[in-house]
């Protein structure tokens, strides 16, 4: 078939060529499906997916109730996140704050949920004057670290200072309430 024969948008090899836009919704659309999650499973493994429906409605997914979380575990720092959080100390205290906080985001790549790196890398940020990160780091770690009472408390210090800080006198207060609670916790 000649060129001039052939309707618009088909190739000599018989195929069709579909427009811009249709392949960019077509492979948004691939990868929302990718990034679907199917529904938990009851305690049978063979049992079916149960949707909380009846029949002729589509299915609906219920999340497990919160208690059902597998508790979050801090696994132990390897070699390299301790090493790194080594020289990172050694750099802070030498007063180089940008290659100390260089050390410690390469140890949070190793190690993304230890609460530990999240409070030091908060520390950093705060003396660098950055407030805002700091707080936000600190809360992270308080969210990774929630049963360590004593990194608990020390993260509340931190948040306290960066708040005041922002200027943030009300938020300043509530993590000193924070603190207070958790001091006469720990005794």
């Amino acid at each position: 078939m000649s060129d001039r024969m052939r309707p618009a948008g088909v190739r000599a090899s018989g195929w069709r060529v579909l427009p811009r836009p249709v392949w960019a919704l077509t492979l948004i659309a691939l990868m929302v499906t990718a990034c679907a999650v199917p529904a938990p499973r009851s305690g049978d493994p063979s049992a079916p997916l149960s949707t909380g429906q009846s029949e002729g409605e589509g299915p609906m997914i219920v999340a497990p109730p919160p208690e059902a979380a597998p508790p979050a575990v801090t696994p132990a720092p390897s070699a390299a996140t301790l090493t790194l959080a080594a020289q990172s100390e050694q750099s802070r205290a030498a007063g180089d704050l940008r290659l100390a906080g260089l050390q410690l985001e390469r140890a949070l790549r190793i190690a993304p949920r230890d609460p530990e790196l999240w409070y030091q890398m908060a520390r950093i940020r705060l003396e660098q004057g950055d407030p805002g990160q700091a707080e936000r780091l600190a809360e992270r770690s308080l969210q990774l670290g929630a049963r360590d009472r004593v990194l608990a408390l020390a993260n509340w210090r931190l948040i306290a200072r960066a708040r005041e800080a922002l200027g943030d006198a009300e938020g300043a207060l509530r993590a000193r309430e924070a603190i207070a609670q958790l001091e006469s916790a720990l005794g």
